[in-house]
């Protein structure tokens, strides 16, 4: 297989785009592997049915983490996209931009300024809402579905204005305190990913192959150059020459996997696996950031969604709206209402980002209960996590039978200023619960009463209960050279010719909100970088 120019590894949130831009901007024949199978699946298009991807080994990875010291020595699931689409088949759906302050570390070249990110998210956004017919193509429907939000929402609405937080319909990229409804990629009651938007219009092109259920083994280095990959087809050991590179959007935890296999990384790792080094490149996998948040859980005096979808009545009545006219609980995502706010924050900026759900649902050691099986009891959620947490981890590779596995090591509160932002936040769920408009609602709390137990026991609970919020990244991080981050500004691998990264692991840092829309943006504005460095270099 050598009659490609590119070969573009990972079709999910990133790739799917790349692709989608040098199809549409060039003449060149790309290859773009994906190790997992087609995206049809209705559990991925039905908004609520992601609940059902959560555990689905045909679509998911099934990662775990390494034992957390600091979690109470527990192992916690990662659960990351083997599907056309990546993680964004299988997510909650949230596009959330991030903040203004969220990428202030970007800003290595005119390239990343602020003014050229938020013209990028411009460029891939459409604004759409109960009313609006057509999607134009190439855009990302950033639904404002508020209308369908449940009315307790109000309560939490109402009580952050006792606060003086700006309500924001849809939350924007500026730092003041701010609540209000979480925009969706959702349109017509239909998921619509990455792949949906820019893979699907292109997917018959007859420059484009696209290779599901295929796994790639490993990079082949030569002379500062990646000249072939070895990759799984079929049963096949197969090896792919692309004429000009090779762009990895494999994902914060696949494409440091595959560097580290490759031979590029950090020596003394490599040489602990008796791996022939070929580029040390000391920050392979490391840099690794992630969200890790809690919810708390409070039974209601009033209905809540758990009437729809806590009882066999209320599903079926839910079902037979969706295949009505699209609308109803199984249109929507769980997470409905939140915001980010400062709190007795270290930096000048919002240091907790917060849910209202609706809903509640009680998840058991490993996450085994699917997340459709809501509660019987009516009740809602407030959750949480750090927007800027600064703990560090990594991925690294640990020995698997005759090959490895990724090694994923966050590193959960291993930075202090992370357990002060969760100081903070005991602090604000207290005043926050009683504030009248949530304490009128509240029957009795679930599992713990932020109001009653100590900051030591909240802490405590938080170690033995929290979870990733699923925003791994920075694994590869852009920076000026390869003593401080893996890829340049202009997305090559530093020490290499033509291997270009493009996904979550490059960001220089965690944003604050769910991570898809910035992966989303910096896909689309890396591909105008790559696409010029080609114009430039190859025609």
């Amino acid at each position: 297989m050598e009659n490609f120019d590119i070969a573009i590894v990972g079709a999910g949130s990133a790739g799917c785009i790349i692709a989608n831009q040098i199809i549409k901007n060039t003449n060149y024949k790309v290859l773009l592997i994906e190790a997992g199978s087609s995206d049809n699946n209705p559990v991925i298009q039905v908004p609520l049915g992601y609940g059902m991807t959560f555990y689905n080994k045909k679509m998911n990875w099934n990662f775990y983490s390494e034992t957390q010291e600091n979690l109470h020595n527990r192992e916690v699931y990662y659960p990351r996209g083997k599907v056309l689409g990546g993680s964004g088949s299988i997510n909650a759906m949230i596009y959330a931009r991030g903040l203004k302050s969220d990428f202030e570390n970007w800003n290595l070249s005119e390239n990343w300024s602020w003014d050229n990110i938020k013209k990028s998210y411009d460029q891939i956004e459409f604004k759409v809402n109960e009313n609006t017919k057509t999607l134009p193509s190439n855009k990302i429907p950033v639904n404002d579905i508020s209308k369908q939000h449940h009315s307790i929402l109000k309560n939490f609405f109402d009580a952050s204005k006792d606060f003086d937080f700006t309500f924001n319909k849809q939350l924007k990229s500026s730092t003041e305190n701010q609540v209000g409804n979480y925009n969706v990629n959702i349109f017509k009651g239909f998921r619509t990913s990455s792949s949906k938007v820019f893979l699907k219009p292109i997917k018959n092109h007859y420059n484009l192959t696209i290779l599901t259920k295929t796994e790639v083994l490993k990079l082949n280095y030569e002379n500062k150059k990646i000249v072939g990959l070895n990759i799984k087809h079929k049963n096949k050991i197969i090896t792919v020459k692309p004429k000009i590179g090779t762009i990895l959007s494999s994902g914060s935890i696949m494409t440091p996997y595959l560097l580290l296999k490759s031979g590029i990384g950090n020596a003394k790792d490599l040489k602990d696996h008796n791996i022939p080094l070929n580029l040390h490149s000391p920050h392979v996998g490391k840099n690794f950031q992630d969200h890790l948040g809690l919810d708390y859980l409070y039974k209601t005096l009033t209905l809540t969604l758990n009437k729809d979808l806590g009882t066999w009545g209320g599903r079926i009545k839910s079902a037979l709206r969706y295949l009505y006219n699209r609308s109803g609980p199984l249109s929507l995502s769980l997470n409905q209402g939140g915001g980010y706010i400062n709190w007795n924050s270290l930096d000048p900026y919002p240091n907790i980002q917060l849910y209202f759900n609706p809903l509640t649902y009680s998840v058991s050691y490993k996450n085994r209960r699917p997340l459709l099986k809501t509660d019987k009891f009516n009740g809602f959620i407030i959750g949480f996590n750090s927007c800027r947490p600064k703990s560090l981890g990594e991925v690294k590779l640990k020995s698997f039978k005759d090959d490895y596995l990724p090694s994923i090591n966050p590193n959960f509160l291993s930075d202090e200023r992370d357990i002060h932002d969760l100081y903070a936040t005991f602090d604000f769920m207290r005043k926050f619960s009683t504030n009248k408009n949530i304490s009128d609602i509240i029957k009795s709390p679930v599992n713990i009463d932020p109001i009653k137990a100590t900051d030591h026991e909240l802490l405590d609970h938080f170690k033995s209960n929290a979870t990733t919020i699923y925003h791994p990244c920075g694994t590869c991080r852009m920076s000026k050279d390869i003593d401080s981050g893996v890829v340049s500004e202009k997305l090559k691998v530093h020490g290499l010719d033509n291997l270009w990264i493009v996904d979550a692991s490059t960001m220089p840092n965690i944003t604050s909100g769910n991570i898809n829309a910035p992966v989303m943006m910096l896909s689309h504005l890396s591909s105008k970088i790559i696409l010029e460095e080609l114009k430039r270099r190859y025609q």
